[in-house]
């Protein structure tokens, strides 16, 4: 357990909490100077719990600081905290989550670039309390926040500990190579799978969550794929069927000056006016005049 010299109860409200970039507790409520209390409390606890954790993977200097957080809005970090221990609580857990752009092979060798992709970025759980269930139930809230499946999800560097988690908890065994230093597991690629282990949780069975905005700016600057995190957040967004979004893409015009829209043309306007008056001459009449 990791106590601090102050009582950390204000700050955990629940069990777990959720801190982004703000460096404030998702559940926190409270005035200017409250505000400004919680986020010295909270930048202590997380140097702390992210030196731990450094130490613990036998790395040179931590991967999570209250600095880095709040350089990074992509990122959030769940803490595990047990009120009930000591005079002032203590923390158990960390666990830090984030997407990233990464270049990945998929089974076949065959690389590919996938946007948002879900990534474990650190985990730990205090040595005296390992061992107890507290990282399944970190990790497990984390999933159900998110809306992330584990096989789904790419991870950093990770320890034996880690891999050998995975394993056990989720049935995370055969990995797929890579180049860089995050870890695959098989099943990362494909569609339509379900469970813990399993699925990607997407409904309109694109690899990965990946999808199509529906932005106007789509026909001037091509299409953007976001991550599922990012469409959920996006609840009004208007739902398409596969064939629609690949019509949709084929309708793309290029970007830059060839794909601005044609100027009209004012002799055609005239041409067309005439004609759509029956036919009785009067437009062919007028383009003459103006011949």
């Amino acid at each position: 357990m990791v106590e601090f010299r102050f009582d950390i109860k204000p700050l955990f409200a629940q069990p777990i909490i959720k801190v982004t970039s703000n460096l404030l507790p998702n559940t926190f409520r409270g005035d200017r100077r409250q505000c400004l209390d919680a986020t010295s409390k909270m930048t202590e606890i997380i140097d702390q719990l992210g030196q731990l954790s450094a130490t613990s993977q036998g790395l040179s200097k931590p991967v999570t600081t209250a600095q880095r957080l709040r350089m990074s809005d992509n990122q959030t970090i769940y803490l595990l905290a047990d009120n009930e221990a000591g005079h002032n609580g203590a923390v158990l857990g960390l666990l830090k989550v984030g997407t990233k752009n990464l270049y990945l092979f998929d089974e076949a060798g065959k690389t590919r670039m996938v946007e948002q992709t879900p990534s474990i970025l650190d985990f730990y759980v205090h040595e005296s309390r390992q061992r107890a269930g507290l990282g399944k139930r970190l990790f497990q809230t984390m999933l159900n926040e998110e809306q992330w499946t584990a096989r789904k999800c790419s991870v950093d560097r990770p320890s034996e500990k880690l891999l050998s988690f995975l394993s056990k908890h989720y049935g995370l065994k055969r990995i797929i190579p890579q180049a860089n230093n995050f870890v695959l597991y098989e099943g990362f690629f494909n569609d339509g799978e379900s469970g813990n282990g399993g699925g990607n949780g997407h409904a309109n069975g694109t690899p990965n969550g990946l999808h199509i905005t529906n932005s106007p700016n789509t026909h001037l600057f091509g299409a953007t794929y976001l991550g599922e995190d990012s469409n959920q957040r996006r609840g009004s967004q208007q739902q398409t069927t596969p064939n629609a979004r690949l019509q949709q893409i084929t309708q793309i015009s290029p970007s830059g000056r060839y794909g601005a829209k044609r100027p009209t043309c004012s002799m055609a306007e005239i041409i067309h006016a005439g004609n759509s008056k029956g036919g009785n001459g009067n437009g062919s009449a007028e383009a003459n005049r103006i011949k």
